[in-house]
């Protein structure tokens, strides 16, 4: 030891620092599992979805060109109804979602002129008649000329087609549904009102659904009426069958689609028009 000092003596190995490089790798592994942790609590990592309340439709392993198309369900008929006169309103007795039937009132206006009107003309045709009569009990006597005669018959002709006029003005006081259905909306009040033409009422049928739907225009070489596929309605979260009925007589040229229309066969009460869903048709194998 004394000779060391008193000489240079080459310096002692450096031993391997264990502890700390295990201690190291520790601290790595917790950094892992810490950073792990938080990818999961902040949704970075890919978590199954939820798909709970969501309509199913049964795919059968073998059904490997099924496709997937959004539709919709539509009445086959629908209309506005709007005024078909000027005026007040005096009975609007139905509201939105109302059930009719055809030939109900829809809605009736206050009509005391026209009616006033309808009865002066059926007066004055009542008179004309009458007049006529006299002439032809006059002309058998050989008290009244041929002009007479012709004069009286024009004069009640005439009052015949003021009542028709009359009548078609009076009958513009009414509105009567055109068909069974329902009230899909209302745009207008009792006692409010209104000028001609002007929107009042929005009905449909919901007894006569479809479904529509936009598809690749590359699929009428299998897609044809008669077709049967299976969809379901989000809104109802039920499957239904359903059958193609008709192609839209033209397609888009830009997005080359076209549309198509359907009936659902085991249709129930709670499907409305508006809804929408998915429809699974089988394609033939090799289309895309």
């Amino acid at each position: 030891m004394e000779s060391c000092l008193r000489s240079n003596c080459p310096p002692l190995p450096r031993l391997p620092n264990r502890p700390k490089a295990r201690a190291f790798g520790l601290m790595r592994v917790r950094y892992g599992y810490a950073g792990l942790l938080l990818l999961i609590a902040t949704g970075a990592v890919a978590q199954p979805r939820d798909t709970t309340g969501l309509p199913e439709i049964p795919v059968r392993a073998s059904d490997a060109t099924v496709r997937d198309v959004r539709v919709q369900v539509v009445a086959l008929l629908s209309a506005t109804i709007g005024a078909p006169m000027a005026g007040r309103l005096d009975q609007f007795p139905l509201h939105d979602g109302d059930r009719f039937k055809a030939g109900d009132t829809l809605a009736r206006f206050a009509c005391a002129e026209r009616d006033g009107a309808l009865a002066h003309a059926k007066a004055s045709l009542d008179l004309k008649r009458r007049i006529l009569g006299n002439k032809q009990q006059l002309r058998s006597l050989g008290n009244s000329t041929g002009v007479e005669m012709d004069v009286a018959s024009a004069e009640v002709t005439e009052a015949a087609a003021d009542v028709s006029v009359a009548q078609a003005m009076a009958a513009n006081c009414v509105v009567t549904a055109p068909f069974a259905g329902r009230i899909a909306g209302v745009a207008v009040h009792a006692f409010q009102f209104v000028g001609i033409g002007a929107p009042m009422l929005d009905i449909l049928s919901d007894r006569d659904l479809e479904l529509e739907m936009i598809v690749p225009s590359r699929w009428l070489t299998w897609l044809k009426p008669g077709n049967g596929f299976d969809v379901a309605i989000d809104e109802t979260g039920r499957t239904y069958h359903a059958e193609l009925t008709r192609l839209s007589g033209k397609v888009d040229p830009v997005s080359r689609s076209i549309k198509v229309y359907a009936t659902i066969k085991d249709r129930g009460e709670d499907l409305l028009p508006g809804m929408s869903g998915r429809a699974l048709i089988a394609a033939p194998a090799g289309d895309r």
